[in-house]
């Protein structure tokens, strides 16, 4: 008799689309390589930032080919967030400078913090990039992850920690900058080999929150395709004089609820 139960199971009653993993974009500076990569780790865990009732922690570092994951935890006797999963710092997110603060000060001086708004950029930037985003937690531990590209030079990298709110003064943490480098050595590749996307000439590009395929812009000499314009709606009969029930009101607005399934 075996482990698990050998039984057939069921299908699903809305299976997921089948996809496949396409290969890696090459965009190192965007986002860790989770899904391509497995990370060489170092188990270095200590104290950033100390308060009488909060503690700012490194639990380890997770270092890819070309850039370095700091897992970050912050510890309170007070209630620190309702929703953990928002985390406390945030790339996407307007900095407080009362709030918490994370930098890193490379051996040869140039620098990264959370105090900007990052946005992924899709040319090689020329400064380093510094990426923060809650991972969750609970009402008194939140963890992080503090994303930086590129791997740091030989030499002393300061980890930079602030939380004026919480009386956790600019503290400064030296790590092993020569020991993360070789480190990226061990980093392993999951799926080598894979397919790149096929793009078939059709361009991605954001509108709001929504990813819209559209067809190649013409050059800038030439003017932009215009918009589709909508179309009036015929004149109702002239015998109509009320609107249909299953249709809005003229002026009326829309429903933002669909109605609730009949029990």
């Amino acid at each position: 008799m075996s482990f698990f139960t050998d039984a057939p199971r069921s299908r699903p009653l809305f299976p997921v689309p089948e996809q496949e993993l396409f290969g890696y974009n090459g965009r190192p500076w965007v986002e860790p390589p989770h899904e391509y990569i497995v990370p060489a780790i170092l188990p270095w865990s200590m104290p950033l930032g100390r308060a009488e009732r909060t503690i700012v922690a490194l639990r380890g570092i997770e270092v890819w080919p070309e850039s370095v994951s700091f897992q970050l935890s912050v510890y309170s006797r007070d209630l620190l967030l309702d929703e953990p999963g928002e985390g406390l710092i945030d790339h996407r997110r307007v900095p407080d400078y009362n709030a918490l603060l994370v930098g890193v000060l490379f051996p040869d001086g140039r620098r990264a913090s959370s105090e900007t708004i990052s946005v992924p950029s899709a040319t090689k930037p020329d400064q380093p990039v510094l990426r923060a985003q809650g991972l969750g937690g609970s009402a008194f531990h939140v963890d992080h992850e503090i994303f930086l590209w590129p791997l740091p030079p030989d030499g002393p990298l300061e980890l930079i920690v602030q939380w004026l709110d919480r009386d956790i003064e600019e503290t400064h943490t030296s790590l092993d900058g020569t020991a993360i480098r070789d480190a990226a050595k061990e980093a392993g590749e999951i799926w080598p080999g894979l397919p790149a996307r096929e793009a078939h000439g059709l361009p991605v590009r954001r509108v709001g929150a929504q990813a819209m395929i559209t067809p190649a812009w013409p050059r800038e000499s030439q003017a932009p395709p215009p918009l589709p314009q909508p179309q009036r709606p015929s004149s109702p009969p002239a015998d109509a004089t009320a609107p249909a029930a299953d249709q809005p009101r003229r002026g009326a607005p829309l429903p933002t609820r669909l109605p609730r399934r009949a029990r």
